[in-house]
């Protein structure tokens, strides 16, 4: 790795986390618009300017590298199974509309990012489009993807580990997993993040053994495995409402790639280079994700090897692929890229997130503060860890499953895409009036139009529970927001 990447891979938090001191712009988008003088509605982008403490390091190559380290390539081995059964033996399928979602949504980002080069991500987007109400909301709506993340990600190392020592319960796995990210997080980041390197490429090594030894097991056993254009598309088995919900599962290994926005202020280009880092993120990782599903559906295409057990679909997939070596393997690196080195990314992001937040008036201040030693917003760390032992438990006495416990993250990071889409339509398309030329018109209107419906259809389709959780959040939020305001009288500062 160049120094660079190190850089950038150890900065990526702090960019996050002085997002609300983003400092204004210098001069407004469009002049017109600016005029209009809307206190709830700021529309001058976040330029860098004399005195902002973030240093324009990072390349594209960069931001790709920390994006994957977060997205995990493997990720949708801890999913298969689900997605298998929701999609009628195609998952391959859904992770491409997955993809298709995802894209829209990318130039959405694109856009976005260059009229507001700030690292708030899409609540400072919203914010400055819509008002100061809908930014929160938006906010509100990244807390409860991120909220959840950590107690998720624990909930599928502990059943890969779990499927190979069944003898250990799973509550004891997931705490086990906690304390270990707990720890790290308290002590500091430098360690984690060179660590997080090596994981990446033991990830990789993982994903091209298992391709490669179920191509070799396809080949030798053409009776029951095939390379089968239905393993991808089988119309007779193809059933919208499943097919969607398969989707809304999916779209888990998809959804982080908006946190490369969190480093738009230490991009060398600020208004292009994070563009092009997601899309070439988001393609990179749609082939391996594609790759690994296919082939695992083309070893087993009926699903014989996991009937009744989905949670562990993958892993018995990797043994009939090439013995109990593989499934040890592909458990052993999904538990550890999950519940360790994800856990630490994530966990230290949503705490930035929190940070940001809190700086802005939005949650309480004592999540502001940060520990100079760890240069990490501390407070916030710990409360991220007590929150993950408590949704631990009521994830496990409740019954509620892994995945659904996906989909409610999901729900809450397609929820602030359907907003992201809609942003750039009233921002591009009604008030800078951006509509000359056939770029203009798939930019502004037709493909985050597309983006928006998308993702709002996958949203509705993650099932009653998550829904149901998904929406009281969003009261909750409403009336969280109205306390602040109305009787706290707080001003609210979302970059």
């Amino acid at each position: 790795m160049t120094e660079g990447t190190t850089k950038g891979t150890a900065a990526a938090p702090q960019t996050a986390s002085t997002a609300s001191a983003a400092p204004a712009a210098e001069k407004a988008p469009v002049k017109a618009h600016a005029a209009s003088g809307a206190d709830d509605h700021p529309t001058v982008a976040t330029n860098k300017k004399k005195g902002d403490p973030f240093k324009q390091t990072l390349t594209v190559k960069d931001m790709v590298v920390w994006g994957l380290i977060t997205m995990v390539p493997i990720s949708p081995m801890a999913v298969y199974g689900g997605v298998f059964a929701d999609s009628g033996g195609m998952p391959t399928l859904a992770f491409l509309i997955g993809f298709v979602a995802v894209l829209f949504s990318v130039f959405s980002f694109g856009i976005m990012i260059q009229h507001f080069p700030s690292s708030g991500s899409i609540f400072t987007y919203v914010s400055h489009v819509f008002g100061k109400a809908p930014g929160f909301i938006a906010g509100w709506l990244m807390l409860l993807q991120y909220l959840v993340s950590p107690a998720m990600v624990y909930l599928i190392a502990a059943i890969a580990i779990h499927s190979l020592v069944p003898d250990i319960p799973i509550l004891a796995l997931c705490f086990g997993f906690l304390i270990i990210v707990g720890v790290v997080s308290l002590i500091g980041m430098k360690t984690a993040m060179v660590v997080n390197k090596i994981a990446l490429i033991a990830q990789l090594v993982v994903l091209a053994l298992f391709v490669g030894c179920g191509i070799i097991y396809i080949v030798g056993h053409p009776g029951s495995a095939n390379f089968s254009p239905e393993n991808i598309v089988n119309p007779a088995k193809f059933e919208f409402g499943g097919t969607m919900s398969a989707v809304s599962l999916a779209v888990m290994s998809y959804v982080g790639f908006g946190a490369i926005a969190t480093l738009t202020q230490e991009a060398k280009d600020p208004k292009h280079g994070p563009s092009r880092a997601m899309l070439i993120m988001s393609i990179v990782l749609c082939v391996l994700y594609v790759a690994q599903c296919f082939i695992a559906t083309c070893v087993d295409p009926s699903g014989a090897a996991f009937q009744g057990d989905t949670d562990n679909a993958f892993y018995a997939v990797a043994k009939l692929a090439a013995g109990p070596w593989l499934m040890v393997i592909c458990a052993v690196g999904v538990a550890l890229a999950q519940g360790v080195f994800t856990a630490i990314a994530q966990q230290n992001s949503i705490a930035f997130v929190m940070f940001t937040m809190a700086k802005g008036g939005c949650l309480p201040k004592f999540m502001a503060k940060m520990d100079k030693r760890t240069n990490s917003p501390l407070n916030a760390v710990i409360f991220i860890i007590c929150l993950s032992i408590v949704l631990t438990l009521v994830f496990h006495f409740s019954g509620i499953d892994m995945n659904t416990v996906v989909k409610i993250s999901n729900f809450g990071a397609l929820s602030t895409y359907v907003m992201l889409n809609l942003s750039v339509i009233v921002f591009c398309w009604f008030q800078l009036k951006e509509r000359k030329g056939a770029k203009a018109v798939f930019m502004h209107l037709i493909f985050p139009a597309l983006g928006g419906l998308v993702c709002f259809a996958i949203m509705l389709s993650v099932g009653d529970i998550a829904l149901a959780v998904g929406f009281i959040f969003i009261l909750i939020g409403i009336v969280y927001y109205l306390v602040l305001t109305k009787v706290l009288k707080r001003q609210i500062d979302l970059g």
